[in-house]
């Protein structure tokens, strides 16, 4: 008895985490991953011009804005930035 309730737990325990991931969309994902760092330097080059430097976020070295916007680039969606379809 004791062991059908542990394994009733945790098949629920697992077919729940897998539907979360699957309800999230985090398998067809069609945008390539962007790690954190560069996000934090995305966001510090926000109003800065591409030759103009910034101290990284994480690891205190410099680098260009420049260089941070291609990185990120790619990841951005082709077409309106506007968030809205309508």
């Amino acid at each position: 008895m004791k062991k059908s309730i542990i394994s009733i737990f945790i098949s629920i325990l697992i077919l729940g985490s897998a539907s979360t991931t699957f309800a999230s969309g985090n398998t067809t994902s069609s945008l390539a991953p962007i790690r954190a760092q560069d996000i934090l330097n995305l966001m510090a080059c926000k109003d800065k011009k591409p030759e103009e430097q910034i101290k990284d976020r994480t690891d205190g070295t410099k680098v260009k804005c420049g260089d941070v916007m291609k990185k990120t680039a790619s990841s951005h969606p082709k077409g309106s930035n506007s968030g809205g379809g309508y």
